[in-house]
């Protein structure tokens, strides 16, 4: 045997082995066999190449679909509202002097031709509640929406009652749904005042709407920002260059509908949605001192600035350092930060240092009053 075919048995042999054992393996490739190269030719030796997968990395621009960042104007919910009656409390009711109370049962009466005069109502087992749904884009009759009630009253609790028909009204007053059903307690809530009535309405009427003006579609970012809003309109003009395109401001973007597509706008709003692009990154620090939750943007930095928190202190942007949990003789302290420090950065080396979640809160505040926080901090 040949030491090239040796060579090549044990190229085959460490692929195979590779193969079956479902590995990553990275091995040294047996030298090149050059061929003979003919009389009067050359045969060039080029570097072997094999063919790779690019993985993405964490580096990489982040693309989003147009329809998770924006919607289309004239698209949207209406608020419905109503006054109604929760029948069969079992003592949980409104008290038996309530004035409204006993005009709702009276007038409840009445309407089935019962006359009762409201004095003569005594009852602990009603409660007059607000009845409000959402009426979502495209409800058409006969859809069913949740409801929520609340009461007006006195009650203590409206779990387990029924809610009577109760006529679900718009901000124009007319009547575009009606709610009735059996309440049930707000989830993750320990108020008893509040209740549920799961798809508890029937839409009578929908909302007409209108998308199209003109010719043209308003595209309307969820988050205002001249970055993203010129972004979405270069992403437009790729994808359809002969489109009128206009940026309006950091929020709106119109697009005229081109003509062979204005007979089927759903398709070309469908279209436009399936885009993708780059938005800009937040610039906003998110905290909440109650729970002590801490959401922060990519893009967030902090400018040079000193924070001293009992015997510790960290320097950003300089080499000064002092802290009690490392010694300065321990190589490369871990509480120098970059001049080019992230607040992720910041709260990592206060969570190593074992500050609390509280106490890293005060810190953020505090470098943003200083001026030093290059973003926008939102206390919930």
């Amino acid at each position: 045997m040949t030491t090239t075919s040796h060579k090549l048995r044990k190229t085959v042999l460490a692929v195979g082995m590779a193969l079956l054992c479902g590995a990553r393996v990275v091995a040294q490739a047996a030298p090149a066999v050059t061929p003979a190269a003919p009389a009067g030719q050359t045969v060039s030796q080029g570097t072997p190449t094999a063919e790779t997968v690019p993985e993405p990395t964490l580096g990489s621009p982040l693309t989003v679909r147009l329809a998770d960042l924006a919607y289309v104007q004239g698209v949207r919910d209406n608020q419905l509202v109503g006054i109604g009656l929760v029948t069969g409390l079992t003592g949980r009711g409104d008290t038996s002097n309530s004035a409204i109370l006993q005009k709702a049962v009276a007038n409840l009466a009445s309407a089935f031709g019962i006359q009762v005069a409201q004095n003569d109502i005594r009852s602990r087992n009603c409660a007059v509640v607000t009845v409000t749904a959402t009426l979502p884009p495209f409800a058409h009759p006969g859809d069913p929406i949740p409801v929520t009630v609340s009461s007006i009253g006195d009650a203590t609790d409206l779990s387990g009652g029924i809610l009577l028909q109760t006529n679900l009204r718009a901000a124009n007053g007319q009547v575009y749904a009606v709610a009735q059903g059996p309440v049930a307690s707000t989830a993750n809530t320990t108020t008893k005042t509040v209740g549920e009535v799961p798809d508890g309405a029937i839409v009578e009427q929908g909302v007409p709407t209108n998308f199209v003006n003109a010719g043209k579609v308003a595209i309307i970012l969820r988050n205002p920002d001249f970055i993203t809003a010129a972004a979405t309109a270069a992403a437009i003009r790729k994808a359809y260059p002969a489109t009128d395109v206009t940026a309006v401001d950091g929020s709106e973007v119109d697009v005229t509908i081109p003509p062979d597509k204005s007979a089927d706008p759903v398709g070309f709003i469908a279209s436009l949605e399936q885009l993708t692009l780059t938005p800009d990154m937040s610039g906003k620090v998110v905290v909440n001192p109650r729970t002590g939750v801490v959401v922060v943007g990519q893009n967030v930095r902090i400018g040079k600035v000193a924070v001293s928190y009992k015997n510790t202190r960290i320097t950003i942007g300089g080499s000064d350092i002092t802290s009690p949990y490392y010694g300065l003789n321990q190589g490369k302290n871990p509480f120098v930060i970059e001049n080019t420090a992230t607040v992720n950065d910041l709260v990592k080396v206060l969570q190593d240092a074992g500050v609390s979640g509280d106490t890293i809160i005060e810190i953020l505040k505090a470098i943003d009053r200083a001026g030093a926080l290059y973003g926008k901090l939102i206390v919930m």
